[in-house]
């Protein structure tokens, strides 16, 4: 009786282990972990969390080339998850809010050197703009415009996406009275609807003709969202969204779903690359 107790034991054991390989090689074969890193404005001299010198800058995409990170684009990952299409085995996007222009002048041929492409959320009411409409006071830092941006893009080394036309606001700005893309209290959902399709419409519009890769993406202004916005997004064709959560995320071959919400780690000038190095390797 005992040895039968003992043989059961070791057969439940043994297809715990089958078991267990088997999910192994599935997520090997259909997922990825990809992290995404969220960068602003860049300077000689670092004023704020969302500001990184060129020297730090470099410095960590050494960091990552040098551990074998690799730098992806939106259609790269668009195409892993929807057709199948291999990642690198350890792929990065790095991503840039707002449209400075130190993003073409400093950080750009920093990439490009290093063999290296990133996506940048403009925000387009600012683009090329030198003067914010809403207050009439100086754009500052300065804003590029899509055609200063468009030799980069041919290149491959930077992508435009969205970060809304004009929702990068907060309630207290007292212009939309609105936190970002989030409904206005008592905002009936038709009405709020209306607004983002009036908001995407008004994007892409502008974005029409001017810039050479698909509009696919948008960044969450100050990472603000519903479930209704998203939804929303995605009616509109917005294949991949992003919030300012710090996490890594998984894609899965097959799983659209796993496009929407990504989180992002907001890399400052005080993460040496070794620092950024250990942090991505521990969210695999």
């Amino acid at each position: 009786m005992r040895i039968k107790w003992r043989q059961c034991l070791a057969l439940v054991l043994a297809l715990l282990l089958v078991l267990l390989g088997l999910n192994i090689l599935y997520r090997n074969r259909h997922t990825k972990v990809l992290s995404v890193l969220m960068y602003h404005h860049f300077d000689a001299e670092s004023t704020a969390d969302t500001v990184v010198t060129p020297e730090v800058f470099r410095e960590q995409m050494e960091a990552l080339r040098a551990a074998d990170f690799t730098a992806v684009t939106l259609a790269q990952i668009c195409a892993y998850v929807e057709e199948g299409r291999p990642l690198p085995q350890k792929p990065v996007l790095i991503t840039m809010d707002d449209g400075y222009t130190s993003n073409l002048t400093l950080a750009a041929p920093i990439l490009e050197d290093l063999g290296m492409c990133a996506t940048v959320f403009v925000i387009g009411i600012n683009e090329g703009e030198d003067i914010y409409v809403h207050s009439g006071e100086p754009l500052t830092p300065s804003r590029f415009s899509y055609e200063e941006a468009a030799p980069w893009v041919e290149k491959g080394v930077l992508d435009l996406q969205s970060h809304s036309y004009d929702l990068h606001q907060l309630a207290s700005y007292g212009y939309s009275g609105r936190d970002g893309m989030t409904p206005l209290a008592g905002e009936t959902p038709t009405d709020y609807q209306a607004m983002l399709d009036e908001d995407m419409a008004r994007f892409r519009q502008r974005r029409e003709g001017r810039v050479a890769t698909d509009l696919v993406a948008l960044a969450y202004p100050f990472g603000y969202y519903t479930e209704e916005t998203d939804q929303i997004l995605r009616e509109e064709g917005i294949a991949v969204t992003f919030t300012i959560e710090p996490h890594s995320n998984v894609l899965v071959r097959g799983d659209t779903a796993s496009l929407r919400l990504l989180g992002r780690y907001n890399v400052t000038d005080q993460w040496s690359g070794q620092a950024l190095v250990r942090l991505l390797e521990g969210a695999r």
